[in-house]
This record gives C-alpha cells, sequence and structure tokens, in this order.
C-alpha cells in the first residue's frame, strides 16, 4: 500500500511540474507586462460576442476584456451572461480569445462557479469535466484546512482561482493568484480533500 503510494506521488510530482510551467505560460492566467487595456469597436465586439457566447452556449456577453500586446496582438478574455444557477449563485461561461492578423479565434474556456467561504465568495474557474460539486467541495476544503507548511490556505485562495483535474483522476490542480496548489483525493487517514503540495509561481 504504502510504496504504490509513493509511486503515485511521484508521478504526481513530475507531473505537476508540468502543469505549473503551463500556468506560468499561459496567456490567461499570466498579466502581460506590455498589455494596454482598451475597448473593442462595436463591430469587433458583436464578433467576440458571436464566437466565445452565442454560437458555443446560445447566451449573450456580460463584459470583453480586451487588451493590445505589442506586435499587433490583441487578446480578450469574455465573461458571457450567466447560464444557470449553482449553490445559490449564477454561473458564467469565461473564455479567452485572442485577434491574429485580423482574425478572431476563441479557445481557453471555463465554467465559472462562486464558491462561498466564511463571510465571501471565490470565483472558481473550472476546466475540463470534473464535476461542480467537486470543484466547490475542493476550493471550501482548502479554505477550510488551515495551513500548510506555515501558510494560511485561505490567504493562497486569492482570486480568480482556476482548477483542473488532469489524467490522475485521484489529483486536482488549483492555481489562484501566484499559487499552484495540488490536492489529493486519496485520503485513507484524512478527510478530503487533502493538500499534496502547494508552490509558489514565478520564484
Amino acid at each position: 500500500m504504502t510504496t504504490a503510494r509513493n509511486e503515485r506521488e511521484s508521478t504526481m510530482k513530475r507531473r505537476h511540474a508540468g502543469f505549473a510551467a503551463w500556468l506560468v505560460l499561459s496567456p490567461v492566467l499570466a498579466a502581460g507586462a506590455d498589455a494596454t487595456s482598451f475597448q473593442l469597436p462595436a463591430a469587433e465586439s458583436a464578433t467576440v460576442e458571436k464566437l466565445a457566447c452565442r454560437s458555443r452556449h446560445d447566451v449573450g456577453v456580460e463584459t470583453i476584456d480586451a487588451r493590445a500586446y505589442r506586435g499587433d496582438h490583441v487578446s480578450a478574455e469574455v465573461r458571457c451572461s450567466s447560464h444557470g444557477v449553482f449553490m445559490g449563485s449564477p454561473m458564467h461561461y469565461i473564455v479567452q480569445c485572442a485577434r491574429s492578423l485580423g482574425q478572431w479565434d476563441c479557445h481557453g474556456e471555463w465554467n465559472e462557479i462562486l464558491v462561498k467561504v466564511d463571510e465571501g465568495e471565490i470565483p472558481v474557474r473550472v476546466e475540463g469535466q470534473i464535476p461542480l460539486g467537486v470543484s466547490y467541495q475542493t476550493i471550501h476544503g482548502i479554505a477550510s484546512s488551515g495551513n500548510f507548511q506555515g501558510y494560511p490556505l485561505r490567504e493562497a485562495l486569492a482570486p480568480p482561482c482556476y482548477l483542473n483535474r488532469g489524467s490522475a483522476q485521484e489529483f486536482v490542480d488549483v492555481k489562484c493568484d501566484g499559487w499552484h496548489i495540488v490536492v489529493s483525493m486519496w485520503c485513507p487517514q484524512s478527510d478530503c480533500p487533502r493538500v499534496f503540495s502547494m508552490t509558489k509561481l514565478g520564484t
């Protein structure tokens, strides 16, 4: 049993090293030092709304956060109008779009839910097929787990938080502002979820 557990954790350490690198490089999660916010023209806003929200989910757009970079590259984080309610709070699709050579395209997508913690709420962007209930339980469990290696876990959950489950179904990756937390759903001797590791990004 111990050997099998050690093998799983060793595999996870190798896997989430690559995941952390993706988080740092992703334009969605890493702030662009040379980016400038601006408002898209009405025609482009309509194009982005159709690509990100109407064609995919049959809802309108709530906000478009457009940013211009050097080299005529433009990205936009699109917040679609609410498509439903989960745990008493509205859900929103968050879609990442980019304009290159005058053409818009959209790829990255998250389902954003609100997790109630203490007297506040944490926006959590869920990627892939991980159930929303598991996502909610994971963030709520982290926030209620006190400290990890001396650092308050609640403080590491600076919004928005991104949540993903990779090929190893036992583990869930959580990335908030500057922190990468790996949570294990295999908890034979403790309550789940169990914080497996916590890494400060960019150091």
